[in-house]
C-alpha cells in the first residue's frame, strides 16, 4: 500500500522536476580566462581605489600617476588604465627608468627592478608612493603590496610597515582580502 502511494506521488514530482530541468537555462559557454597581466592591472587599479594618500602627495583633482620601468611586462595592461578616474583623480601611466619617482603615486615593480630597488626604497622613504610588485624578492624586501599567484589565483600580501613609512593607509575592506598582512 505504501509503495502504491509513493508511486502516485512520484509521477507528478518527476514531471515537475523534468519541466524545471527543461526550463532552467543552460550554463553559459565557458568564460574566456582574463590574461594574467590584465588581471594584475585590475588589482593595481583597485589598490588605488582603496588607498588614501596624504594631501601633500595627491592634491584634490590632481592626476594620479602610475610609474613603472619601460620593460615591465605590465606596461601594456596598465597603459589601458590611462584616463580612467580613481576617486576624482585622472590616471596617467608613465614608463620611466627611475628618475622622478617621488612624483608617482603608485610604483609598479617587477624582477627587472631588483638591482635598483634597495636604492629606490631609500629614496622613496616617506614620499607617499604606493609600491606594488609581482616579484617575490622585492615583495619580501619592503614593497607595500606584493602580488602572487597561488593555485592559479592572484592574491596579495600587505606590508604595513612599508605603508606607514610611505604615510599611506589602505581600506580595511582591502586588507580583509589580503592573503597576509604583516
Amino acid at each position: 500500500m505504501r509503495s502504491e502511494r509513493a508511486r502516485r506521488h512520484a509521477a507528478p514530482l518527476c514531471a515537475l522536476l523534468g519541466a524545471l530541468c527543461l526550463a532552467w537555462p543552460a550554463p553559459p559557454a565557458r568564460a574566456q580566462a582574463v590574461p594574467e597581466y590584465e588581471l594584475k592591472a585590475a588589482f593595481v587599479f583597485n589598490f588605488a581605489v582603496f588607498t588614501e594618500w596624504p594631501a601633500d602627495t595627491l592634491a584634490g583633482g590632481a592626476a594620479m600617476t602610475i610609474c613603472l620601468h619601460p620593460g615591465n611586462s605590465l606596461l601594456p595592461a596598465l597603459s589601458a588604465l590611462a584616463d580612467k578616474a580613481v576617486n576624482g583623480h585622472k590616471v596617467s601611466v608613465r614608463a620611466q627608468a627611475g628618475a622622478g619617482l617621488r612624483g608617482c603615486q603608485i610604483l609598479v615593480l617587477d624582477s627587472l627592478d631588483r638591482e635598483r630597488w634597495p636604492q629606490w626604497r631609500r629614496e622613496l622613504g616617506g614620499a607617499g608612493v604606493l609600491t606594488v610588485t609581482d616579484d617575490r624578492v622585492i615583495g619580501a624586501d619592503g614593497a607595500a603590496i606584493a602580488l602572487a599567484i597561488e593555485n592559479r589565483r592572484i592574491g596579495f600580501d600587505v606590508d604595513m610597515g612599508a605603508l606607514r613609512q610611505a604615510r599611506l593607509s589602505l581600506s580595511s575592506k582591502l586588507l580583509r582580502l589580503a592573503r597576509s598582512v604583516r
